[in-house]
């Protein structure tokens, strides 16, 4: 089995990247082949002038980065909830890495396309200082089922898992390390699954 977990927060130092570092160590210690990406090294390249995007603007971060996906059977993507959604660079990423041909392809004749990215399995875990229960009550989980239903499941990606961690704002050190650890074991968990069904 093997595992990309992309950590989507644009800076270098963050919860977010402690997380998917926590994710990381947990598919390892299950036995599963992992590689992390942090956003914050990647180079992803201005705003495309083209009309439909396309891989021939991709600079070499987005070119190995996409190759990584492909390589992939679990994708693990995390990120901070900013007003509402994913931070506005993980979207310029998605902008520029997710193009026609690539990712999805419209056929004659069918309203929806057709995800080139089928057989692989996904998760996001997402942090906050929005409460979870305000996150869905009052938010009704819009960023959650973006991510779910337009972007990965748009590219062929499932099942889908999601994870909310909040409100981060108000927990402790001890609380964050509580986090990394059930983030861990679930990476463990989920990865020892996998392996088991595949052996």
């Amino acid at each position: 089995m093997k595992t990309l977990i992309l950590s989507g927060h644009p800076r270098a130092k963050s919860f977010t990247l402690a997380l998917a570092d926590a994710y990381r160590k947990g598919s390892e210690q299950a036995g599963a082949q992992t590689s992390l990406i942090s956003l914050a090294d990647l180079n992803i390249g201005k705003v495309s002038a083209s009309e439909l995007p396309s891989k021939a603007e991709w600079t070499t971060d987005v070119t190995s980065l996409w190759q990584a996906m492909l390589n992939a059977d679990h994708i693990v993507i995390t990120h901070p909830l900013w007003w509402g959604s994913m931070p506005g660079e993980l979207k310029a990423l998605f902008d520029r890495l997710l193009v026609s041909g690539e990712a999805y392809k419209y056929e004659k004749g069918k309203a929806f396309p057709t995800g080139l990215l089928a057989g692989r399995t996904a998760e996001v875990i997402m942090t906050s200082d929005t409460p979870d229960w305000y996150y869905r009550l009052g938010y009704h989980s819009a960023q959650t089922n973006l991510m779910k239903n337009q972007i990965l499941k748009f590219i062929g990606l499932k099942p889908i898992r999601n994870t909310h961690i909040s409100p981060v704002r108000l927990m402790s050190e001890t609380d964050l390390a509580k986090k990394l650890n059930q983030v861990r074991k679930m990476a463990f968990q989920h990865a020892s699954s996998q392996l088991k069904s595949a052996a």
